[in-house]
């Protein structure tokens, strides 16, 4: 058989297509949201819980369940509410009618199936008109209302997404809480004494530890991330445009059952410098360092990769030096990566990298106060949730593991990015079949891709 590189780009995107059937979507679990519910009601014997499903908006975009309601849930439908009562253990869901309207273009909705009850394994299913009786009725017998301060999304933690609320109520116009948050004060109101808990650590602390379900789909997130990834970097060269880059990983990532995790960031020259650029429309020149940080979305579960490489096919001696202090710091941390270790030791590790080479001075300035930055959770949430900074490390977390050196003087940034899980022994790089070895890099860049 001829060597890859050789095949025709028409061959590739059969190779490709015939790939997909590893992913077909299996029968949905619902012992694996069962088992979620039946935890969560361990810790809300004595209240009623609500968890918000996400609204339908009105970009033109693939919709994605609220984080948080698809973890209890596993369903999709647009706007719907969940009510969990602690004290006898009874799962309801509320969701909109639809129209014989909407009906006919979307297809039906969760209160249209015949067996939504049988399969997604709740108690109840019930039109959304009928929500607020249930809040009065059951929020009165209730001992405590736990109720999430703040979602994630898709792409933004909890405090990402406080922050943008707060930018809202600042605008000297718009001045308005979010959705979330005027949903609880209308609980509340409903039951002015009963006390409020926040429901967010409790999910926070449930999701962080991965089970061997969300286990299987980070692996498989990681590893079409990863094949999507290697075919952009193919055939890199001056004259190419960012937006080649990020169409090639698309291709892979769609053709596989799968969505991206955030908009791709493709930033070459100056453009590394902004660290969420994503304009994606620059022409590369000779000399130019191409950044790529992308991820994949698989069934509810995300990688995030980033590589950087040379355009012309190899890193100055300057840049060779930068590239191997971050390859060298990111091997550190993932070797460091065990149950038992903390954040704050993983960055002890690191410095040490950065000083060896050199790069103290950027090591204690990038990033938040203080710089340091070493990554971030990973999982349902690109920003993943996590249960705080001092939290010793266990099995089943899934870390990103981002070291960064970043010259702005010089224009050069240079970031390496992999999606790590945290086993009984060590740490598993999921997205590890992305090379990061020069000589592997310089090889993947001669090879001919579908750009």
């Amino acid at each position: 058989m001829k060597p890859l590189r050789s095949i025709s780009a028409f061959a590739l995107l059969v190779v490709l297509t015939l790939s997909n059937s590893a992913f077909a979507q299996e029968k949905f679990n619902k012992e694996e949201f069962a088992r979620r519910r039946a935890a969560l009601f361990e810790q809300i014997s004595d209240g009623i819980a609500v968890v918000y499903g996400e609204e339908e908006g009105p970009a033109p975009v693939k919709f994605r369940q609220a984080p948080d309601f698809y973890y209890l849930t596993g369903i999709e439908d647009p706007g719907a509410i969940l009510l969990m009562n602690g004290a006898n253990k009874q799962t309801t869901v509320f969701a909109y009618p639809r129209s014989p309207q909407k009906i006919a273009f979307e297809g039906p909705g969760l209160l249209e199936m015949k067996e939504a009850k049988e399969t997604y394994g709740v108690d109840q299913i019930q039109p959304m008109d009928q929500l607020t009786l249930n809040l009065l009725f059951q929020g009165s017998q209730a001992k405590r209302l736990y109720l999430p301060a703040a979602e994630d999304t898709l792409q933004m933690a909890r405090g990402e997404m406080l922050v943008m609320e707060a930018r809202y109520m600042d605008h000297p116009l718009y001045h308005s809480s979010s959705n979330i948050r005027l949903a609880n004060k209308r609980i509340s109101d409903l039951n002015p004494s009963v006390p409020v808990v926040n429901l967010a650590p409790i999910l926070n602390k449930m999701r962080w530890v991965k089970s061997p379900y969300e286990i299987e789909r980070m692996r498989k997130a990681g590893q079409i991330g990863a094949e999507s990834v290697k075919e952009a970097i193919k055939g890199t060269k001056p004259g190419m445009y960012e937006y080649q880059i990020e169409a090639a990983a698309r291709f892979v990532t769609f053709n596989q059952n799968a969505g991206v995790a955030y908009t791709p960031i493709v930033a070459s020259g100056a453009n590394a410098l902004a660290a969420h650029y994503e304009k994606n429309n620059r022409q590369m020149q000779a000399g130019d360092l191409v950044l790529m940080d992308y991820g994949s979305d698989y069934d509810y579960y995300v990688s995030d990769i980033t590589r950087t490489w040379p355009v012309s096919g190899k890193f100055t001696p300057e840049q060779e030096k930068m590239y191997r202090c971050v390859l060298e710091a990111s091997k550190t941390i993932i070797a460091a990566i065990k149950p038992g270790v903390t954040l704050k030791q993983l960055k002890s590790a690191a410095g040490e990298v950065y000083k060896k080479y050199g790069f103290e001075k950027e090591w204690l300035t990038w990033g938040p106060p203080g710089g340091q930055y070493i990554g971030h959770f990973v999982g349902m949430s690109v920003h993943d949730v996590n249960i705080g900074p001092d939290a010793p490390l266990q099995a089943g977390n899934t870390f990103n593991v981002e070291p960064i050196l970043e010259i702005p003087e010089k224009q050069i940034h240079i970031r390496l990015e992999d999606s790590v899980l945290v086993t009984p022994n060590g740490a598993e790089n999921l997205t590890k079949d992305v090379p990061v070895e020069l000589d592997e890099i310089y090889a993947l860049i001669k090879q001919k891709g579908m750009n």
